[in-house]
């Protein structure tokens, strides 16, 4: 079988399916390691996984930061999500992309998996109503690739999906993000930030050795015509004062890279021969930070979809219902906290909550967490403890 997209999502899928015995072969366009536009922030829940997947010991070996929370700021504000567990605190990951990548893909080589890269997916081979394969091309030219089935881990900008007409257009949010590191910062606590502000926000994620992904959120029709990245990285750092306070007198280790707009939607995951897992699937946006538990857990339960299919135990298509029931609340929960963040007097009413009263605030941190239920969180009475007036 082919998975596209050598990411997190496309490197567990591989993994997962190679010790399924599954013959894999990965395809990925860049070389590794690459650079890759991301908060570089880690749920628990994501830990949760990489350690069911026998992965965790291959990323700790990156010596990765383990923040114990992180801390949203509003004005004068603020309320730490931190995150309880039954044996006491638990820790998120911080870990920069590219050393990240590379280990989940050394992982999916070490369980079997077939891994070729500077290989550009064109688009999926159709026969009838059925994928069959895809057309790709690498340093010798194009060609054409078979395989009973065809996993899309590409991206936000998947090739397979958009050329199986599947991408839908994201009406809202519509927004850009802008991705940096730098060195020479201290966070209080080894606590991530996340500033907020009107219309935009920031996250500051502690790397380890004063080393911190900086990770600027704004509307997509902000930018100015003509405006140099730079210039809208400083811009929209400006209107966030904390968070710009917190970099005085650091300095930036590695280029501005952006991604837009960052929602994105399809008419289906799942069909006659593929599925699409990661941000090929859908994204909407990373203020809650669950896109790598989404890549991550999604593989779960890709690998396990491709696996009953070819052993004729059920259709492929279940995939989606199974998705539904991993992240159905989740989304919901996700498209509320957006809301929120049009909301400047809601958004202060609830934080103000949240940190006067511990049980409310429980359920809202391991969902947060990706290791516990956002159903609670979406319950009406909690909503009317949480937002009423």
């Amino acid at each position: 079988m082919l998975v596209v997209g050598g990411g997190p999502a496309g490197s567990m899928t591989a993994a997962l399916l190679a010790e399924r015995g599954r013959r894999v072969l990965l395809l990925e366009r860049a070389a590794f390691p690459r650079e890759k536009p991301c908060a570089e922030y880690l749920s628990p829940g994501v830990v949760d996984v990489l350690a069911r997947t026998g992965a965790l010991p291959t990323v700790e070996r990156l010596a990765p930061a383990r923040p114990p929370g992180m801390r949203i700021r509003m004005g004068r504000v603020d309320f730490l999500v931190a995150y309880p567990g039954a044996d006491g605190p638990r820790a998120a990951m911080a870990v920069a992309r590219p050393a990240f990548d590379q280990a989940l893909l050394g992982h999916a080589r070490s369980r079997g998996a077939q891994i070729q890269e500077r290989t550009r997916v064109l688009a999926a081979i159709v026969d009838g109503a059925r994928v069959v394969g895809v057309r790709c091309a690498d340093a010798a030219g194009e060609r054409e690739l078979r395989a009973p089935v065809v996993v899309a881990a590409d991206g936000l900008h998947s090739a397979v999906a958009r050329s199986l007409g599947l991408a839908r257009p994201a009406i809202w949010p519509r927004r850009l993000g802008l991705v940096a590191r730098f060195a020479g910062v201290e966070l209080a606590g080894g606590i991530g930030e996340m500033h907020v502000g009107r219309g935009l926000y920031c996250g500051l994620a502690p790397l380890g050795d004063g080393l911190v992904n900086v990770g600027l959120v704004g509307p997509l029709r902000g930018r100015r015509a003509g405006e140099p990245t730079l210039e809208l990285f400083e811009r929209w750092l400006a209107e966030l004062p904390a968070a710009a306070g917190a970099l005085v007198g650091a300095r930036r280790v590695t280029p501005i890279r952006g991604v837009g707009p960052l929602a994105r939607r399809v008419g289906r995951v799942a069909g006659p021969g593929y599925l699409l897992v990661g941000d090929a699937a859908g994204f909407l946006d990373p203020f809650t930070g669950e896109g790598i538990h989404r890549a991550l857990r999604g593989a779960e339960l890709a690998a396990a979809a491709v696996d009953r299919a070819l052993a004729d135990r059920g259709p492929i298509e279940d995939y989606a219902a199974a998705r539904r029931a991993a992240f159905g609340d989740k989304e919901r929960l996700c498209w509320l906290i957006q809301l929120l963040l049009g909301s400047s007097r809601v958004l202060d009413r609830a934080l103000r909550r949240l940190r006067a009263r511990p049980e409310l605030a429980a359920p809202l941190q391991r969902a947060l967490g990706d290791y516990g239920p956002a159903g609670p969180a979406l319950r009406p009475g909690y909503l009317a403890a949480l937002l009423g007036p």
